[in-house]
């Protein structure tokens, strides 16, 4: 014998139903009062005495997390050079200009004989470096993207 599945027997029920005419009507919906709510939303329920945490670790965690730490955490990404010259001072001197007008970009200074480099940013992308040697043009005519090895960029404080 054929077997229906039991979607498939609903739906053919359905349409005998609707064909026939004879479609029950819904029940009337009463009157329901609604709850007050509440006029400030709590998702914490709050303590009125402050608590302990008390963390267990292995000493190994321990070792590992101030072993992290002292490591430079450095990845490929681009830097804008705004200075080559073989001049310290120069170098000194044009980096902490850069610093005081854009003091939310960080700036390097290197030495690869015989010259000293400025370099600004910590870009992963080369269109991010296109952005900021636009916005550097006017201040630093012959500056261009270079890639660098880049610190990794910081993580917002949750404060």
């Amino acid at each position: 014998m054929f077997r229906m599945r039991p979607p498939v027997l609903l739906l053919g029920l359905l349409a005998g139903l609707l064909a026939s005419g004879q479609v029950p009507k819904p029940a009337p919906v009463k009157n329901m009062s609604v709850p007050e709510r509440r006029s400030t939303a709590v998702d914490t329920p709050g303590t009125r005495t402050p608590g302990t945490i008390i963390i267990q670790q292995d000493a190994k965690i321990t070792a590992l997390m101030t072993d992290y730490t002292k490591r430079e955490h450095v990845m490929k990404g681009y830097r804008v050079q705004v200075f080559l010259n073989a001049d310290r001072k120069q170098a000194e001197s044009i980096r902490a200009q850069f610093l005081q007008k854009h003091p939310e970009t960080p700036a390097y200074l290197s030495y690869q004989a015989p010259n000293f480099k400025v370099r600004v940013g910590d870009l992963l992308t080369r269109l991010e470096g296109e952005k900021l040697r636009a916005e550097l043009k006017a201040e630093f005519p012959g500056c261009y993207i270079v890639p660098d090895e880049i610190e990794l960029p910081r993580l917002p404080d949750g404060d």
